[in-house]
């Protein structure tokens, strides 16, 4: 939790001490953070990485070493409440505006820097975490409907600017909330958009071969070690790092005892040791693969809803927090492959040629959802409708804005719903489970103009040479040798251990027989003891995405159970 803030605050100042970082108060405003300025009537502050802070120090007459604060203090002294088009990069900001009783809260352009807020009256209470508002009695923990239909129909995702929490908002990327005494707005400063693309082949190979080297270059000051697991996203930012640095400390993941268990299926088609062992050798990296075991995997299962502040994604949360501790004891800060499948269109639901449906096809199996509720609660929460509806809406508002071939358009929507719902969700997973371990996360393939960029390329240069990713492999050609540039995408590896497996279902077993487990107001308990006595075979319960599933879905609802218990969670329908 490192910021909390009050718009309109009636209570005295002893509420910071949920939040370790400095508070400054000015007349009815408070503000909490490590990075913050001060001066006159104004309060500012800013989290994350403001890409353009040399340039924007220069503009507005700050010292060369001015820290972001200061930077977006006298940002809003020049520009007002339009100054967060002026930042680049993952920063979230705020500033607090004594004198004019404003304040304007803004959320970075791919949604990388969390902001949770709550409105109550003219206060307005936010944070990075939500546990911090209702730690500050801002918010109340009661979840209504909709609540449990993110919950239950969508989770681990998230309708953007949604949380599970009938009282707590998330501020959207690239938007600006703005409160000026009573009054308040929402506005969006930066949108991908669709616009015809009018670059060659050539020239759009060598365009995102450009931003590709300027967005890695910008990390290059923060000494930054790698995850390193063999597939084309991680290889790549590896080859693009090492031709700017003599020597890179790299990390891969693995399994106890992974060799036996493995199981090759159309989603994890092969093991990732071969290729990573073949990067460390190409990129000469000082490399440590870290080695994970079942126990550890099931145990911190509690730890990952903590600093999520939601359920997540089980165990592909937990591998990812461990990971990320043991990289923490050799570097502060670290490159992760994430979002090059969403930027680049890796994933199963961009082959082929299937319309786009009536749900997110990352949602798993509906039948299955519904069938975990307790009868008498269908016919209220109507789950698969409202997923429906959801989805009807997402895809009416992602349409393209010139005419294009139905295979084009079904392409872009479904990128533009991959950015707001599955992306999201993993760029949570990455920031809140390497925050965790005292680990600073980069996701270069995350940045906007690279982004924007790509998601205006036609799809059949997108897969140029017939395989998924083609532009991505076509761009970075010249770096990576044949075995890897030409990989099958694989996933982030997740345990294929029947003892994890094991584990997570008698964990789930003994919540069963838990008379006071909250979770069973909403599921059905003999529903949950069935699959839990199955045979876990992830082709009858999916859940969600291409790892989740089988013991990924028990590993979710033992999360949904104690994120409900830790924060007495009331329902009310």
């Amino acid at each position: 939790m490192n910021y909390f803030g009050v718009y309109h605050q009636d209570y005295v100042q002893r509420n910071g001490s949920i939040c370790d970082a400095p508070c400054v108060s000015k007349g009815r405003m408070m503000l909490c953070a490590y990075g913050s300025a001060s001066e006159d009537g104004l309060i500012a502050m800013a989290e994350g990485r403001l890409r353009n802070r040399r340039s924007l120090a220069s503009a507005l007459g700050c010292a060369s070493d001015a820290e972001p604060a200061r930077i977006v203090l006298n940002a809003y002294r020049r520009w007002g409440t339009d100054y967060p088009r002026h930042l680049e990069g993952p920063v979230m900001t705020c500033v607090m505006d004594a004198t004019s009783d404003r304040m304007v809260l803004s959320r970075d352009r791919m949604g990388e820097q969390p902001v949770f807020f709550a409105i109550m009256g003219e206060k307005v209470a936010f944070s990075d975490h939500p546990d911090t508002l209702l730690k500050n009695a801002a918010a109340e923990p009661v979840v209504d409907a909709d609540g449990l239909r993110e919950l239950f129909g969508l989770g681990p995702a998230r309708t953007p600017g949604k949380t599970c929490f009938r009282d707590i908002a998330m501020l959207e990327p690239g938007c600006t909330l703005i409160l000026t005494g009573a009054e308040r707005r929402t506005d969006r400063y930066f949108e991908i958009v669709s616009r015809p693309h009018e670059d060659n082949e050539i020239r759009t190979v060598d365009a995102v071969r450009g931003l590709l080297e300027q967005a890695v270059d910008e990390t290059l000051p923060l000494n930054p070690a790698l995850m390193l697991s063999g597939g084309l996203d991680s290889t790549a930012l590896t080859a693009l790092l090492a031709r700017k640095r003599g020597e890179l400390m790299s990390f891969s993941v693995d399994y106890q005892d992974n060799d036996r268990d493995f199981q090759a299926n159309a989603f994890r088609p092969e093991m990732d040791a071969p290729y990573v062992r073949l990067a460390v050798q190409t990129y000469h990296t000082q490399h440590r693969t870290v080695v994970l075991d079942a126990q550890s995997l099931a145990a911190s299962l509690g730890r990952a809803v903590s600093l999520r502040g939601f359920p997540g994604m089980a165990d592909i949360d937990t591998s990812l927090l461990l990971f990320s501790r043991d990289i923490a004891r050799y570097a502060r800060t670290v490159i992760s492959g994430e979002c090059g499948d969403e930027v680049f269109g890796g994933y199963p639901w961009f082959r082929g040629e299937a319309e786009l449906g009536e749900v997110f096809p990352w949602s798993g199996s509906m039948a299955l959802r519904e069938s975990l509720i307790r009868p008498e609660l269908r016919e209220t929460l109507h789950l698969t409708e409202y997923v429906k509806d959801i989805f009807s809406t997402r895809v009416a508002l992602a349409e393209p804005d010139y005419p294009c071939s139905p295979k084009e358009r079904r392409l872009k929507i479904m990128q533009k719903l991959c950015f707001e719902y599955f992306m999201t969700n993993l760029q949570e997973r990455a920031l809140r489970m390497c925050e965790g371990a005292g680990l600073r996360v980069l996701t270069p393939l995350c940045d906007e103009r690279l982004a924007e960029y790509v998601y205006n390329v036609p799809w059949d240069m997108k897969f140029m040479g017939g395989q998924e990713k083609g532009l991505f492999r076509a761009a970075v050609r010249d770096l990576l040798p044949d075995k890897l540039l030409k990989r099958t995408k694989s996933p982030y590896p997740k345990t294929c251990s029947p003892q994890y497996g094991q584990i997570v279902r008698q964990m789930a077993l003994r919540l069963i027989m838990d008379r006071d487990a909250p979770i069973f107001e909403i599921v059905d308990r003999e529903a949950l003891a069935n699959i839990a006595r199955s045979d876990l075979n992830p082709a009858d319960t999916p859940w969600f995405g291409q790892l989740m599933a089988g013991a990924q879905l028990l590993g979710y609802l033992w999360q949904v159970n104690r994120w409900m218990r830790e924060r007495n969670v009331t329902v009310i329908l």
